[in-house]
């Protein structure tokens, strides 16, 4: 099997802001822009072959991508008619990273060897991976970041897999798997160029960042039967040069900005327990067809063993509860969720001000219907208790003291509705 492809995404984010005046501010209009475009062309080719019990599958994959973003604003004075394109103390508009080109090559070969009656079966397989980062600095990027010289990447890697699963009932599978794992660096860690003097932040770019490597291990099972399906597992996984995206380095001597920057961890460690199980209650009784329960759970533990410190990239405790049903014809949809998060407490207490959050309970409902081939109409009520909390990945790296905190919470209740149309 072959293909060839081409494809773009597009994020086009507007925002107009309107401030009603002050006795220290006049009313302002503000009308901001963010563009995002990721442009990819490639093909793969996969060849797979049975030889008595052994499934060969290997194959081939290439792909060049061309990322490109710009934020851009204005902001009018309502008194004056005065405007300006200096917005949180940045002259727009401006690059964070420079436009970037990514090439990619994979090439993998994988044997799936099951002897005997074929209820167990051993898994080999062997990956091959080139990465390349060609930054393409233009005049807005060099006049916004004027000290920076953004670097290039090229890396090559290879990542051996071996699994061994054992199906011991029609709907249930045992798995054993070994992985070697690559991660190239960020684009937007290396090259990032981010300043907001009013929010006194900066992330600087970090040049000299490495690929990320791991070895981890998997146990868990599988269920595949029509009353109850999902997955259940524990991990573990040592890493070599681990990643941790925008570290709080503290405020700069000279400035007092506080900077923030992707760095390497020489080793870390994570290990964690995750499950999903959906239960279709239509196996019980007709009445209750389409209806279905989902229940999902994931916990992590990760630690920075060159300083044995926590790490603060590691996500706090999560577990999801939904109801939801959808007609046999597939045109209505239901849905509730319950959402618990625990607080975020074991941090590291070696950053400046380290900064530690309460966990919380959200409510959503959803429905949604599809009016034809072309048309669906989605709605939905979040947050339906107004809880007021903290996602981790929004503040991590911030400190405590931060003014600005605020700022960061989530909506109280909102709702949404959307329309969609597909040609």
């Amino acid at each position: 099997e072959w293909r060839l492809y081409w494809q773009r995404a597009e994020v086009d984010q507007v925002t107009y802001e309107a401030r009603s005046g002050t006795s220290s501010s006049a009313p302002v209009y503000i009308d901001r822009r963010f563009r995002y475009q990721d442009t990819t062309v490639g093909g793969e080719v996969t060849v797979a072959r049975d030889v008595g019990a052994h499934g060969l599958v290997g194959g081939l994959e290439l792909s060049r991508s061309r990322i490109e973003e710009r934020r851009d604003g204005m902001q009018v004075n309502l008194d004056t008619g005065e405007s300006t394109s200096v917005l949180l103390g940045e002259s727009m508009p401006v690059r964070d990273f420079p436009i970037s080109d990514i090439t990619e090559a994979g090439l993998y070969l994988q044997d799936d060897w099951r002897p005997g009656e074929g209820d167990f079966s051993v898994i080999a397989a062997l990956r091959a991976d080139w990465y390349r980062l060609d930054p393409q600095p233009d005049a807005m990027y060099r006049e916004d970041n004027p000290a920076q010289q953004p670097v290039g990447i090229e890396t090559l890697s290879a990542s051996p897999r071996l699994g061994l699963t054992w199906r011991f009932s029609d709907a249930a599978t045992a798995f054993l798997q070994y992985a070697h794992g690559f991660r190239a660096p960020p684009f937007e860690d290396v090259n990032i160029g981010l300043d907001l003097p009013q929010f006194n932040v900066r992330a600087i770019p970090n040049p000299d960042l490495k690929p990320e490597r791991s070895d981890s291990l998997e146990l868990g099972l599988r269920l595949a039967g029509r009353a109850v399906s999902g997955s259940a597992s524990a991990w573990f996984g040592r890493y070599q040069d681990f990643i941790q995206s925008k570290v709080n380095l503290g405020p700069d001597p000279e400035t007092g900005v506080i900077l923030f920057q992707s760095q390497n961890l020489d080793q870390a460690e994570i290990w964690g327990l995750e499950a999903a199980v959906s239960a279709s209650l239509g196996a019980a009784t007709e009445r209750l067809n389409g209806w279905v329960v989902d229940l999902s759970a994931a916990y992590a533990h990760g630690d920075d063993l060159e300083r044995d410190v926590p790490l603060d990239s590691v996500e706090p405790t999560r577990a999801v509860l939904g109801l939801r049903y959808e007609d046999a014809a597939e045109r209505f949809r239901f849905g509730l969720y319950t959402t618990a998060v625990a607080g975020k407490r074991r941090v590291d207490t070696t950053r400046p001000d380290p900064l530690r959050i309460d966990g919380f309970v959200a409510v959503d409902v959803t429905a949604g219907w599809t009016i034809s081939d072309t048309w669906r109409v989605d709605a939905g009520v979040f947050n339906l208790g107004d809880a007021s909390y903290y996602e981790w990945a929004d503040v991590r790296g911030r400190p405590a003291s931060d003014p600005l905190l605020e700022l960061y919470r989530r909506p109280g209740r909102n709702w949404r509705l959307a329309l969609t149309a597909n040609w």
